[in-house]
């Protein structure tokens, strides 16, 4: 049975992490506190780009050197398709599939704090991908690094506007057609959402959650291991029981313990 995580941007773990994006037995949408904090964080961001008209990065600028750059109000949504755009410029083999996922789930947890100002219906798109198997097809070199992961966040977010590419089906397609043959619709991006979505650093997120959770499975292995490995050389079974690491019934069973 799948379950389905309601993210608020606040409690996911590293196994709801593992769920989804390696199991695939987990599926995940919007908390309604969720929603209701990215609705209250849009207002804002709609004051500011069609009201109040402050000078305020990525939403009626221009990006990093040209921020004094002033962008005409019949332009900013523009100015965020040309930001996927231009930063989708990564290169090199495709992250897998598990990596893809993370992010994905980890870029839309970061988006449900409400601090970014993208709509609901960006990230709930962003999560139905997730869920019906929309996988963008991310190139794993061109990171930014400390300044966030935006190539390969801009390749992730170009299949929502119906561009880039995208796994569905086992096919590798345009965007568009991998939304289509999903039942999807592309959104058209508002102001500030373009920066929103390339704005983090969840593809080293991803494969740091990933790899730890390895590492931790890997760590308990060692111990079993380490904890058998007097019995299989000395005959101690009873350091075996003590420890834990082999219940008496399953040494029983295993012939642990019996005269050598």
């Amino acid at each position: 049975m799948t379950v389905t995580h309601a993210l608020t941007g606040d409690d996911l773990t590293l196994a709801d992490v593992w769920a989804v994006a390696v199991e695939g037995r987990a599926a995940a949408q919007l908390s309604e506190e969720a929603r209701e904090q990215m609705r209250a964080a849009r207002k804002v961001v709609e004051k500011v780009a069609h009201g109040a008209h402050e000078h305020t990065y990525g939403v009626n600028t221009g990006f990093g050197r040209f921020v004094s750059k002033v962008i005409p109000e019949e332009l900013t949504e523009e100015l965020q398709l040309r930001l996927l755009r231009s930063h989708a410029c990564g290169v090199g083999d495709p992250y897998p599939d598990a990596v893809v996922r993370a992010a994905m789930l980890l870029r839309a947890n970061a988006l449900a704090k409400g601090n970014s100002g993208a709509r609901v219906e960006t990230v709930e798109l962003l999560l139905e991908c997730l869920n019906r198997g929309v996988l963008p097809d991310v190139p794993a070199r061109g990171s930014v690094g400390a300044s966030g992961d935006l190539a390969p966040l801009a390749h992730l977010a170009l299949p929502l506007v119906g561009e880039g590419r995208a796994w569905f089906g086992g096919e590798l397609l345009d965007g568009g057609e991998a939304l289509a043959r999903a039942g999807l619709q592309p959104v058209r991006l508002l102001a500030k959402e373009g920066l929103s979505l390339i704005n983090g650093t969840q593809f080293m997120a991803a494969q740091g959650a990933i790899e730890l959770v390895r590492a931790l499975r890997l760590a308990r292995v060692a111990d079993c291991a380490c904890a058998l490995s007097p019995r299989s050389a000395t005959g101690l079974a009873h350091f075996i029981h003590s420890s834990g690491a082999c219940p008496p019934s399953a040494a029983r069973t295993s012939g642990i313990g019996s005269a050598t």
